[in-house]
């Protein structure tokens, strides 16, 4: 049944894009740069390293990648990194317009929110910024000047490798572990102490742990991409699930398990280069995370999580059956006000809203709505089952960060997500009203 949805949403993606005037048949480039770092690097996501990186796991590589989108009228330029963070997007978006001639608001900077990579800067103030700013700007332009005719189809498949992080404690206890072992340890890292003290945790806290009844948006969404002579050129993959397999205490850089996820899908698949988009994966773990509940940082694991989830790419990949595409590219972007949390309040007068930059783009019966942070996965669903288009795509992680923006009811379970939120509880409505009101615009 999935297959025959599959190919009906292709065809009604083709029969749209007959219907517009303005646009051509949909042409598109891809390319990629390798990024690992050759030196030592400060990682970035988990407060407890105090020292930077000791070398390189295997063969693990990280790149940037980028993947434009041409309907003869405009173009939009998606951009993604195996990093952290991939800070100031507004610099980044500037020179790759300048680069480019693609508008600032018609490009899409995101990243794989990896644990085990650093976060670059656009100031270039270490040797690894200065080769990542380099490689972004060599992929884009490699991406734009390539430029072909395409043909695509979308579909979607299931994984179970996320898993729900936010655990409820079942009973009280007392140990030396803290909170979070990832980020502030008294046996690891910069927070180690002599004499650990024991801690008292009561039952029914909310903490970050394994909770595998809790729920997940288990959907692997494909763009499948080829040439118009029917060779691969390319594969977006979207699927919510932090990069936090290996924790605080690995020392090493690695792709994670989108790195392994992503090379094993281009060796199955000889000519299509991967394109992983992170989701809405704020309240999202993979369900081993190295230490928490027990787990180790094991770099094999990271490594067969990520085939798990690439054999299941594979699959859906095989199935699926691209068509011509003569829709229009069309893009909107809305400036979302939403209401700071109550402590801060008095900080700034001034400040009583956080700006939350959102853009959506559609390309015929494919759909990608962006979000600058770390959404929680039930609101993100909402986000795809709003759009008006067969396939909604949520990407987090994109052209900035605001942090998390959890489901209103998480703040009153509590938990690590809510405390640090700089959002009200109801910020979440307010969202969902906004981007309804921008979706909109499309219909």
């Amino acid at each position: 049944m999935r297959t025959i949805r599959t190919v009906c949403a292709v065809v009604f993606l083709f029969c749209v894009g007959a219907r517009s005037q303005s646009a051509g048949t949909l042409r598109a480039g891809f390319a990629k740069m390798d990024v690992t770092p050759s030196e030592p690097v400060m990682m970035v996501g988990y407060d407890m390293r105090g020292a930077p990186s000791e070398g390189v796991h295997g063969d693990d590589k990280l790149y940037v990648r980028a993947l434009v989108f041409d309907d003869g009228r405009a173009k939009v330029m998606f951009v993604e990194g195996d990093v952290m963070m991939i800070r100031e997007h507004d610099t980044w978006e500037k020179r790759i317009s300048d680069a480019t001639g693609i508008p600032t608001e018609y490009i899409l900077i995101g990243d794989a929110h990896n644990h085990a990579a650093p976060s670059p800067s656009p100031a270039g103030e270490t040797n690894w910024e200065r080769q990542f700013g380099q490689a972004l700007m060599a992929a884009v332009k490699q991406a734009a000047g390539n430029l072909v005719p395409v043909k695509i189809a979308a579909g979607n498949g299931t994984s179970r490798v996320a898993m729900n992080r936010r655990h409820l404690r079942p009973e009280a206890s007392e140990s030396i572990l803290t909170f979070d072992e990832n980020a502030r340890s008294q046996s690891f890292g910069k927070f180690k102490v002599d004499q650990p003290k024991k801690i008292f945790e009561p039952a029914g806290v909310m903490r970050l742990g394994a909770n595998p009844s809790g729920p997940i948006d288990d959907a692997v969404q494909l763009v499948r991409i080829d040439t118009a002579a029917g060779k691969p050129l390319a594969v977006m993959i979207h699927y919510a699930c932090h990069g936090t397999s290996l924790g605080g205490r690995n020392g090493k850089v690695s792709a994670e398990w989108m790195g392994s996820m992503q090379k094993y899908v281009e060796q199955q698949i000889p000519g299509a280069g991967s394109f992983y988009v992170q989701g809405a994966a704020g309240d999202i773990n993979p369900r081993v995370v190295g230490g928490l509940d027990g787990y180790v940082d094991n770099i094999e694991t990271t490594r067969a999580l990520g085939l798990e989830i690439g054999r299941e790419v594979v699959r859906v990949y095989r199935k699926l059956a691209p068509e011509p595409v003569d829709s229009a590219i069309e893009v909107r972007s809305r400036d979302i006000r939403l209401p700071v949390a109550y402590r801060q309040l008095f900080e700034d007068f001034n400040e009583t809203t956080m700006h939350v930059p959102t853009t959506a783009v559609r390309i015929g019966d494919l759909m990608w709505v962006t979000f600058p942070g770390e959404l929680f996965h039930a609101i993100g669903k909402r986000v795809k089952a709003a759009c008006p288009a067969a396939h909604g795509h949520l990407m987090g992680y994109t052209n900035g960060y605001v942090g998390y923006l959890p489901e209103q009811k998480a703040f009153a379970e509590g938990g690590y997500e809510p405390a640090v939120s700089h959002f009200d509880p109801i910020a979440e409505h307010v969202y969902l009203k906004e981007v309804a009101e921008l979706l909109a615009q499309f219909r």
